[in-house]
């Protein structure tokens, strides 16, 4: 039986997240099936995003303490890269940019002085959003 892929990607209906994947595009790296690209020059918080979002993807949401693991392994020794945790316009509460609230007991900030969160030199901490940094998009 032969069917048509091209159909079944453009047919009408409610969007199919795949979170799961077994390779990833060119220049990203996959860990437990996400999609992760680390930058190689800096920008602001919100450039970060904006560059995040014109590949498909947005600064990354850490969900457990082995992806924390992953990111700070991967970036020890480097330097501080924006990920998707801020503070700015939500009151002074962290939140994910999913809209998921940080969870201070899954995995400790080292430093909350500011608004937008880094993580790197194996710690995750805090920085101000305007300055530039490197970042980490995680696909979606």
């Amino acid at each position: 039986m032969c069917f048509n892929s091209a159909s079944q990607i453009f047919q009408k209906g409610p969007a199919v997240v795949y979170r799961h994947k077994n390779s990833c595009r060119l220049g990203w790296e996959l860990y437990e099936g996400n999609c992760y690209s680390f930058s190689v020059v800096e920008k602001t918080w919100d450039e970060s995003q904006q560059s995040c979002a014109s590949l498909n993807s947005s600064l990354a949401v850490v969900n457990n303490r082995e992806e924390l693991m992953f990111l700070k392994k991967r970036t020890e020794g480097v330097n501080y890269f924006f990920i998707g945790l801020t503070k700015k316009g939500s009151g002074g509460q962290w939140k994910w940019i999913d809209n998921t609230v940080y969870d201070p007991d899954m995995f400790h900030m080292s430093v909350q002085d500011f608004d937008c969160g880094v993580v790197g030199l194996n710690t995750l901490s805090s920085m101000s959003c305007s300055v530039t940094n490197y970042w980490i998009c995680e696909e979606i």
